[in-house]
């Protein structure tokens, strides 16, 4: 009888080794992995809303522009109008671009639109520079469409073709109702520029729900690729009371989790800061994630300020983020750039000028750090003529901001993708011209879920030495359990026949 217990214990021992090692094997697939990152709370029970899955950092990039356009990512969109004589009645968003055209021509021109400006290649150079995650913008046309407006739609196939490229590549994807009814903020990057009236009619936020139903219901019928929805790009704090705009979180909190569970429900900050982000989380909510934009040229002083200045802003500008993402739910810099300057054609919107040079409509003076302030060489729109000095500035300024947001908190999305002739937003350019790091691929392709080290580029750069992981897929049985208990039973029963 001991002979047949020690025997037991033995084997047991041993398979349970072996299904370990199964269970590593299996997870083998995936690169090694850093331990998980997430922090603990301060009540000591685990941060169960930061990088949810996957112990990598989120290193996304906007595909923006493209579902909802902007004046400064194509501006060859908007440059036809330019020989409408009367500029108070040049179009200068989707909405006034949709109308002056009409709606066959506006549909011509925005499906070659969709259908050319982001394409398979984009989201491969992406991957293999680094980036796991892509976030989409979509205006609340594309869902819900009303006869009266001039927006056209037909955006989701292109959208879902957009999507399978994800899945091919092996890329996460986070939704992002862009723009709602009546605008949220009044920019034209909710659709619609000039003063917001979102909040002003509650059939407005019955039509913004409806258009995020519908958009997270095509989430859950890609949710092998889908991981997050972020249910409203920039309501603004200046336009509505933050109560309003809370009681309108929840709601839309209710409806998302009513159609899924485990996908990041994603929020903006609404321009607060960190120490009041507190008052837009409601204390239920699982799986969420505060979004913050974070820009260092929006206002005469930023665009005035030294290099020197700017890096050592993108300390105080981040100094209680971490904090929020230790403390409370999961922070995610969900749009910065490179650029400290606002001479970017139709930056601040379209027939407007720059602070840099003084001409923005309200300004009465340049506001530049120099003597003479010019919208030409490195502050111009063509890279070629960057300096060397610049293109150092432009490296330490893009590995200051990524110090943080690669390492302190959930991770980041680069804004934009691509542009015409904007450098400093365009992540496709920066990585080519070197100011970009390039991190090891840990985007894996659903359809081949194997990677290989030997394939990684590694930048020589401060960010090289972190380790890889690869997506593991969202929804994989832990299958060594089972097999444990399985193997045990089988020996057992053989012992003591």
């Amino acid at each position: 009888m001991l002979t047949h217990v020690l025997l037991a214990f033995i084997l047991l021992y041993t398979t349970c080794m072996a299904a370990s090692l199964f269970d590593s094997t299996e997870s083998g697939k995936e690169a090694a992995a850093p331990e998980s990152t997430a922090a603990e709370s301060t009540d000591g029970e685990p941060h169960t809303n930061k990088n949810l899955f996957d112990a990598t950092p989120i290193r996304g990039v906007n595909i923006g522009g493209v579902f909802l356009i902007e004046p400064f990512i194509r501006p060859s969109l908007f440059d036809q109008f330019l020989a409408i004589g009367n500029e108070t009645e040049r179009p200068v968003d989707e909405w006034t671009f949709s109308a002056a055209l009409g709606k066959e021509e506006a549909r011509r021109q925005l499906e070659q639109h969709w259908d050319t400006f982001v394409t398979r290649e984009h989201l491969e150079a992406m991957a293999e520079s680094g980036v796991n995650w892509i976030r989409i913008p979509i205006g609340y046309w594309a869902f819900n469409l009303t006869q009266d407006e001039p927006f056209v739609d037909g955006q989701v196939p292109y959208v879902e073709r957009l999507l399978g490229w994800a899945r091919d590549v092996g890329l996460k994807v986070e939704l992002d109702l862009h723009g709602a009814p009546g605008s949220q903020n009044g920019y034209d990057n909710s659709g619609r520029r000039g003063t917001p009236k979102w909040l002003l009619d509650r059939g407005n936020v019955d039509r913004t729900l409806d258009a995020l139903e519908k958009m997270t219901r095509l989430a859950a019928d890609w949710d092998d690729v889908v991981y997050g929805i972020q249910i409203l790009n920039e309501p603004s704090r200046w336009k509505w009371p933050v109560a309003d705009i809370l009681e309108f979180y929840n709601e839309a909190y209710d409806l998302v989790r009513g159609i899924t569970q485990d996908m990041y429900f994603m929020i903006h900050d609404t321009f607060l800061g960190p120490t009041e982000w507190a008052t837009l989380v409601s204390a239920n909510w699982t799986h969420a994630l505060m979004d913050t934009h974070i820009y260092q040229m929006f206002d005469n002083y930023m665009v005035s300020i030294n290099e020197t200045m700017h890096i050592d802003m993108v300390a105080e500008m981040t100094k209680d983020i971490g904090a929020f993402d230790r403390e409370h739910i999961g922070v995610v810099v969900g749009e910065f750039s490179a650029a400290t300057h606002d001479c970017t054609k139709y930056i601040n919107g379209f027939g407007t000028g720059s602070r840099w040079e003084g001409t923005l409509p309200g300004t009465d003076h340049p506001s530049c750090p120099f003597e003479t302030c010019k919208c030409t060489g490195d502050y111009g729109s063509d890279y070629t003529q960057f300096s060397d000095h610049y293109k150092r500035f432009l490296k330490r300024y893009i590995d200051a901001q990524l110090a943080v947001y690669d390492r302190s908190i959930a991770g980041w999305f680069y804004w934009n993708f691509r542009t015409e002739g904007a450098p400093e937003w365009d992540y496709l350019v920066g990585v080519e011209q070197g100011w970009f790091p390039k991190f090891p691929r840990t985007a894996v392709p659903l359809a081949d879920d194997t990677s290989s080290s030997d394939s990684m580029e590694v930048a020589n750069t401060e960010f090289g030495d972190l380790q890889a992981s690869t997506a593991p897929a969202k929804h994989r049985a832990d299958l060594a359990a089972p097999i444990r208990a399985l193997i045990a039973l089988f020996f057992l029963a053989l012992l003591w026949q």
